[in-house]
């Protein structure tokens, strides 16, 4: 969903869609279904970090609104408002649109979900957090390795195209923002509209450039894990717009004058999600603190509990503008924690107060998707379209490597044209990129080589039967049919062709005609001939995308 400018967790999220529409393109193996799965469950527990951010900034919110309601009371109320409008729009999506889309597809009641008779193959992981009646936010976080239909597409896509949901979402979604706008307007905040993402009006389209709503780029011929994915991050784009929205009332309360004593230590990390070999980028900072106070962070790595931390592993950093930026080096793959504490000296009373902190982020091992955007095969003569992304990794920063052959950059970011040999019957296609100036592997795949099939050679859309001389005439010549084979802007083209016919007891033959239209000869044996009488067109030669000439089929007809 384009937007204003994105922050670090929304391009982080933007890039696990990227990679998951480009697994969409391949055949699902259990091993892509496994890894929907591993990057599903990166989505969620972003999105839980998150929420739990978003609580804490109310606490915060309405501690300042106790201290002093006549500076905070307007701004706090529109805080509650939009808490229950957030509320309503992720109960709306994960009640009325997930839940029923998995008890549709995995054609299982709400009871079986909410109540498994085998725990250990339990569909959803979190009863207490998707009950209703326990939380006012509801969040139902599958289990989608015990999910069977996990890669049916027909289901999800009827339910969300054919039956409307995807369009009533999108209609929910732009009605969150125009409130979200509102709000902030009658607040005081003006042009807010271009920070605030969740738009759904843009162009889309797909890998051959066909322009498409934002239903079908989102929810058509998806499968159900990819479906899930999605709905997660959308939820994960209502809480960074519902977190935004109420920072910036909570800046207009005053806080540059430093009136306050329930201040906390937030951690905002670039991305949850990095490469094994990349920096986890983090800022920590005091909420309203004064840019012009200089504090210091102290955190230790591998540690929920600072209080805990070996005093050899903690590291000290300073603050620039009231932010203190850590770059913490990835070398083991899994989810990673760190804890600190900010210590902050209180503007009235001089004392030094503790503002303790923790976070986590999940490390991945290289990665990358190499997938024809058309079939699971390259054929000889022609440019075959692939497309090739990475989570984490831009695609100007892929470099991408053909065993034979050829590869070249298309039209589009990610898009590439291999042209492959005659003779070769399998090539390999490898993306790789650069981490600290090493070389690193994300990926390969081997493709099987074919060569472009031959067509079927026709008069009309006949290539033997029965056929009138008007209607043979009126054809105007042989054409090479394809058939079912859709591949790209190419076409054969008939070089030359015979035509033979026995009248009279006596075998007839035309010389060689070039191309592939009926001549003066052609057509004066046709006009000639009798009912019941057969014409052979023989030795029809075409001509492929490859260069080479092909001998097809011949036609027999009988004049009717």
């Amino acid at each position: 969903m384009a937007g204003g400018k994105e922050t670090p967790r929304q391009k982080m999220i933007s890039m696990m869609y990227l990679v998951l529409t480009a697994l969409l393109a391949l055949n699902v193996s259990v091993d892509i279904l496994d890894a929907f799965a591993i990057v599903n469950d990166g989505i969620e527990s972003s999105n839980a970090s998150v929420e739990n951010k978003i609580k804490d900034y109310y606490i915060t919110f309405e501690q300042q609104y106790e201290k002093q309601p006549e500076k905070a009371g307007d701004y706090w109320n529109k805080a509650k408002e939009i808490r229950t409008k957030t509320d309503e729009i992720i109960n709306y999506i994960e009640s009325e649109i997930k839940l029923p889309l998995v008890m549709a597809t995995e054609e299982v009641s709400k009871d079986e979900i909410f109540n498994p008779k085998d725990e250990k193959k339990s569909l959803i992981r979190n009863v207490d957090k998707a009950d209703i009646n326990k939380n006012r936010r509801i969040f139902h976080e599958f289990e989608l390795k015990n999910i069977n239909a996990k890669d049916k597409y027909d289901a999800p896509t009827n339910f969300m195209i054919n039956e409307g949901k995807a369009k009533e979402l999108r209609n929910k979604l732009e009605e969150y923002r125009l409130y979200i706008i509102s709000t902030l307007h009658t607040a005081g905040i003006h042009n807010y509209e271009g920070k605030v993402g969740l738009r759904t009006d843009g162009d889309f389209y797909d890998a051959n450039n066909n322009k498409l709503s934002w239903e079908e780029k989102n929810f058509y011929h998806v499968i159900l894990a990819a479906d899930i994915a999605i709905l997660n991050k959308i939820i994960g784009e209502i809480q960074t717009t519902e977190f935004d929205a109420i920072s910036e009332l909570f800046k207009r309360i005053g806080a540059t004058d430093y009136k306050f004593n329930a201040l906390e230590a937030k951690v905002f990390p670039k991305t949850t999600y990095v490469l094994q070999g990349q920096d986890y980028e983090a800022d920590i900072f005091i909420a309203a603190s004064d840019t012009t106070r200089k504090f210091d962070a102290k955190f230790a790595r591998g540690i929920k509990d600072f209080s805990k931390a070996n005093s050899n592993a903690v590291q000290s950093v300073s603050s620039k503008n009231g932010v203190v930026s850590i770059k913490i080096p990835t070398t083991q793959e899994g989810e990673q924690n760190f804890a600190g504490v900010v210590e902050l000296a209180d503007p009235e009373t001089g004392e030094i107060v503790p503002y303790h902190f923790n976070a986590s982020y999940t490390v991945a091992p290289p990665s990358a998707t190499v997938a024809p955007t058309q079939m699971m095969i390259l054929y000889q003569g022609l440019k075959n379209p692939i497309s090739v992304s990475a989570p984490g990794i831009s695609n100007d920063k892929i470099d991408v490597e053909i065993s034979k052959g050829k590869i070249s950059k298309g039209n589009q970011a990610g898009l590439y044209l291999v042209e492959v040999n005659a003779g070769d019957k399998n090539v390999t296609i490898t993306a790789s990129t650069k981490i600290d100036g090493r070389k690193v592997v994300l990926g390969t795949h081997e493709f099987r080589v074919k060569r472009v099939p031959n067509p079927e050679a026709k008069i009309g859309s006949i290539s033997s039967g029965k056929i009138g001389k008007d209607e043979l005439l009126a054809s105007g010549g042989i054409i090479p049919d394809m058939g079912d084979f859709e591949f790209g802007d190419f076409q054969y083209n008939i070089v030359s062709y015979t035509l033979a016919t026995i009248s009279g007891g006596d075998y007839k033959t035309s010389g060689t005609i070039k191309g592939g239209r009926f001549n003066q000869e052609v057509s004066e044996m046709v006009r000639s001939a009798r009912k019941g009488q057969k014409l052979f067109f023989e030795n029809i030669q075409a001509k492929g995308p490859d260069g080479v000439i092909r001998t097809l089929n011949p036609i027999n007809i009988e004049i009717k």
